[in-house]
């Protein structure tokens, strides 16, 4: 199958081009080709032209967009904390609402919790998350609408599920795997008042001496050695699997991280730990919402304040997949970054991150046709088409305003 999509603005890593066109090649990118050259495939002779020709009337065309950190899965599967879903049912329904969010590979971000945590949801223990990430591995087999991948979220604090971890990637159901401590005191939790606001009830139900005799469990409980998370990440490098860290506060977790092998360092808690970390050869991670909030839910890094300082490589969705997209033209319509650099947020850099930048990420010949082709409406993107693979999974057509209705 040839498909030609003509008049549009195609979004390359370093340029936007207007009037140019692109033709795919079953599965592929097959060129990027002139104004002229464009009408010369219209005229091609019959075996030669095209299959179909889709005419974009202007609007861009990018990359599809690949979400390397995402839990949205979560809700799809257990929506209410006593109601665990069908996982076959909450991943084909999930995959639609992503494949409308112009997010065409999802890395689904499970944390793998320790028995007993207060964060532990059903969905996020063990034979849970094993069974979810064997499900996610059994897709790649699968006719879907876009591509599922595993980031194993590991808490370092369990260590009775070491061996499980251990397991998964040796047998190849993990495609990322990070190193998580949400350890009250340092990381994401620095300011002990925003750890007591993310417990049941914001903390409401702890006296303040519970609350404190909690900290103090939480800060002298058993973690996984130095050693052993060195194995997993050898095991891991092995698989060619990329390793993440996940809330660095200091330069001094940067080395130890970067000790491990660790190559990516996800949402930064200060703009200094953001900047050492771009220094020392780390892709930084910082989450889309955060932008369209105007800063941290949990006070920590502006993410606007890391990309204007040329801190941030990757954008991510972490808990809603809508803010990508948003996020990218809010960074080219509010921001006056170039919209091919906005990009790369979410395409290109994201798949250098895990290592798929040689088959998707960039609108290149001989690439994966992962695209979207994107309008414009009030300053807010309009998704209009989706491609996984050359074949168009969604389309869609804005009608015009209903007459008055009497």
């Amino acid at each position: 199958m040839r498909t030609l999509l003509k008049n549009g603005k195609l979004v390359l890593p370093d340029r936007v081009l207007e009037g140019y066109g692109l033709l795919l090649e079953d599965d592929r990118i097959a060129a990027v080709l002139t104004a002229e050259e464009t009408d010369k495939a219209e005229m091609e002779k019959a075996d030669q032209a095209p299959d179909r020709s889709v005419d974009l009337h202007g609007c861009y065309v990018m990359p599809g967009m690949i979400d390397i950190h995402s839990d949205m899965i979560e809700s799809c599967i257990q929506p209410r904390s006593t109601a665990i879903m069908s996982f076959e049912m909450g991943l084909k329904e999930a995959e639609r609402v992503l494949a409308g969010c112009g997010i065409t590979t999802m890395f689904h971000s499970i944390s793998m919790f320790r028995e007993g945590t207060w964060d532990v949801k059903e969905i996020r223990q063990a034979p849970q998350v094993k069974k979810l990430a064997a499900l996610i591995g059994k897709y790649r087999h699968q006719r879907r609408l876009i591509r599922h991948r595993y980031h194993l979220r590991y808490e370092i604090d369990n260590t009775a599920c070491y061996n499980d971890v251990m397991e998964m990637i040796e047998n190849g159901l993990v495609d990322l795997l990070s190193f998580m401590d949400h350890s009250p005191g340092q990381g994401q939790y620095k300011n002990l008042e925003i750890y007591r606001k993310h417990q049941p009830n914001e903390g409401r139900d702890l006296s303040d001496e519970e609350f404190a005799r909690l900290v103090e469990q939480e800060k002298n409980k058993e973690m996984v050695s130095f050693e052993k998370l060195k194995k997993l990440a050898e095991t891991a490098h092995r698989k060619g699997i990329s390793i993440a860290s996940h809330d660095d506060d200091t330069v001094e977790k940067l080395a130890v991280n970067k000790e491990l092998g660790v190559k990516i360092s996800e949402f930064p808690i200060t703009l200094e730990v953001a900047k050492e970390a771009v220094k020392e050869g780390f892709l930084t991670v910082v989450g889309a919402p955060n932008i369209l909030l105007g800063g941290s839910h949990s006070g920590n890094l502006s993410a606007l304040d890391a990309i204007r300082a040329n801190a941030a490589s990757v954008l991510v969705s972490d808990y809603y997949p809508q803010a990508l997209l948003y996020a990218v033209f809010r960074l080219f319509r509010k921001e006056g970054i170039p919209l091919y650099e906005a990009a790369r947020y979410v395409t290109l850099n994201p798949a250098k991150a895990v290592g798929f930048d040689h088959v998707i990420g960039s609108i290149e010949p001989g690439k994966q046709a992962d695209l979207l082709v994107v309008g414009e409406a009030d300053d807010m993107p309009e998704l209009r088409q989706v491609y996984v693979a050359g074949e168009k999974i969604l389309d869609c057509t804005y009608r015009d305003a209903d007459a008055q209705m009497k």
